[in-house]
């Protein structure tokens, strides 16, 4: 049996070093209130020591931290490039904003948002703001544009965003596994006996995703042994005629598509959906509409973000980070009548593994 492993302790590093506990637990989490000179002697002296934080010990001063935070939660930022009545009336947008509320407050957080699109706030103005009140903690959701970014002064915050709309600087994110959600979404309409799926994309919101679905749409349908795939149409907007010679050039039974504008296209033509053609959305599904799809779980987006934001200020690591990290979040399929069971593909029903 192997000898119970020994921890250094931050009193023995205080020692070696000649400081206080307090002092090494601050230049440890690079706090701006310890001197470089120490922050670098008492990294040396942990390296030397072999000091590694006990993780039941970190746990246990979470806890007591946020028991003592009853007075005043601690403050952080959502800061949206949008204007405030464009994310009330956006669904995606406002179970983000939900999902990061109420993580918040179960951590002992409060989030405070603010919109960049309304007239007289800009980001200088918005970094002062955050760094006068004591906010030292930033989620960007996404931004109203592919490869966006926003002039804030970084180094004074832990940040973190929320999809591939920002695009500088580079900040750890969470987003929705785009990729696995057209595979799920591939996967239940060759379940359920379609041939000749179709992917129907807005060109912009492919940039956005940096195109997993187009990406994994192809990919699956190479895989699938399809000779003669159906390319994707991708267009800015989503008109009859140019739906209508699309879909009678190559016929396909189901349509996978981001944008539900497509609905209305295809009844003008005279199509019904399932009938004429499945339809099956990525944007989430409409359960007004009663449309299958996949749901990106923007509620989960929002919670992880606050938790990973909690992580970042906890070990105070501010600025853009030098290997960005992502964090995935899987898509959910929700069931419609949009789709119907068909006899025969005429082709594997799955995708080889």
């Amino acid at each position: 049996m192997s000898e119970p492993q020994k921890y250094v302790t931050l009193k023995d590093l205080a020692d070696f070093c000649g400081v206080t506990p307090t002092t090494v637990s601050l230049a440890l989490r690079n706090h701006p209130r310890i001197s470089e000179s120490t922050k670098e002697k008492v990294h040396e002296a942990a390296l030397r020591l072999g000091y590694r934080r006990h993780p039941m010990v970190s746990a246990l001063m979470t806890t007591l931290h946020r028991s003592r935070m009853t007075a005043e939660a601690v403050p952080l930022a959502a800061v949206y490039a949008h204007e405030e009545k464009h994310v009330g009336s956006h669904p995606f947008h406002r179970v983000i904003l939900e999902g990061m509320t109420s993580r918040a407050d179960e951590l002992g957080f409060r989030l405070d948002s603010f919109f960049l699109g309304e007239k007289g706030m800009t980001a200088k103005r918005v970094s002062e703001i955050l760094s006068a009140r004591g906010i030292r903690g930033i989620i960007v959701p996404p931004l109203p544009i592919a490869a966006g970014h926003l002039s804030i002064d970084w180094n004074l915050f832990s940040a973190i965003a929320i999809g591939y709309s920002m695009h500088r600087p580079q900040l750890h994110r969470v987003c929705p596994d785009q990729y696995a959600a057209i595979l799920l979404a591939l996967k239940q309409v060759i379940r359920s006996g379609y041939s000749r799926p179709g992917l129907l994309l807005n060109a912009r919101s492919d940039v956005r995703t940096r195109r997993l679905w187009s990406s994994g749409f192809y990919g699956h349908e190479f895989r699938r042994g399809v000779h003669e795939m159906i390319p994707a149409l991708e267009c800015d907007e989503i008109r009859e005629s140019n739906l209508m010679l699309w879909f009678n050039r190559h016929r396909p039974d189901v349509i996978i598509s981001s944008d539900l504008k497509v609905l209305r296209a295809l009844h003008q033509a005279g199509l019904n959906v399932p009938g004429d053609v499945g339809l099956v959305s990525l944007a989430g599904p409409d359960k007004e509409m009663k449309i299958a799809g996949t749901n990106q779980n923007p509620h989960m987006l929002g919670a992880v973000a606050v938790e990973r934001l909690s992580q970042l200020i906890y070990y105070n690591e501010i600025g853009s980070p030098e290997t960005p990290q992502v964090i995935l979040i899987p898509p959910i399929w929700c069931p419609g009548t949009s789709i119907e069971a068909r006899r025969g593909t005429g082709l594997a029903e799955e995708e080889p593994g």
